[in-house]
Formats: C-alpha cells, structure tokens, sequence
C-alpha cells in the first residue's frame, strides 16, 4: 500500500481538514526472530524489525503528486511478535515546513 491518497481513489482515511500524508515515520518497539520486515515493493528495499529502529520517507513529491515508489508492505512475522507506531505528518499545519522548489520533482 501507500500511505498517500490515491487520484482514482475515494477514502475516508485523509480527512479533508488533515489532507494528504506527506510523510511517515515508522517506529519500531521490539526485535522479530523471524519475519516482519517492511519492505518496498517499487524499489526492492526492506527494512529489519529491530527495536529501536526508526525509517522516514516523503510519501508526496515536491509537487504534491503521490510518490508511488513509497508503496511498502508488512511480511508476515514468522517467529516472535512485531510491534510499530505510525507517525504520518499531514498537509494540513505543514504549509511552511517544507521548502518549495521550482522543478516539480525536487
């Protein structure tokens, strides 16, 4: 999935007054014996649940169109329990956080 609103897709899961994801930062408690890492199935990354571990990245582009190369995934835990926190910082109350430049992709 992404964790970005889709153009073709109808949700309730990005309030209007929030808006769009324009990043996330996951957190991850505790150490998996087997299994469990997240993974980005556009470009072949992965990430080890270890405890104390931390990733982030920008959902959109510079432009505000969604990054489809953000599309992740949980495997499945095959020994030992995984637990994260979500953090996703939203458009709304991020206006004069993030610097715009003058390429759309940048």
């Amino acid at each position: 999935h992404c964790d970005h609103a889709r153009d073709n897709v109808t949700t309730d899961a990005f309030p209007e007054e929030e808006g769009n994801r324009i990043a996330t930062w996951i957190f991850y408690f505790t150490d998996v014996d087997a299994g469990g890492y997240t993974v980005f199935t556009q470009i072949g990354a992965r990430i080890p649940p270890r405890k104390g571990a931390a990733a982030f990245w920008f959902n959109l582009k510079a432009d505000g169109k969604g990054d489809d190369n953000t599309r992740h995934a949980g495997c499945p835990v095959l020994s030992g329990s995984k637990w994260v926190a979500n953090k996703w910082f939203h458009e709304r109350g991020q206006e004069f956080m993030r610097p715009c430049g003058l390429q759309p992709n940048h």
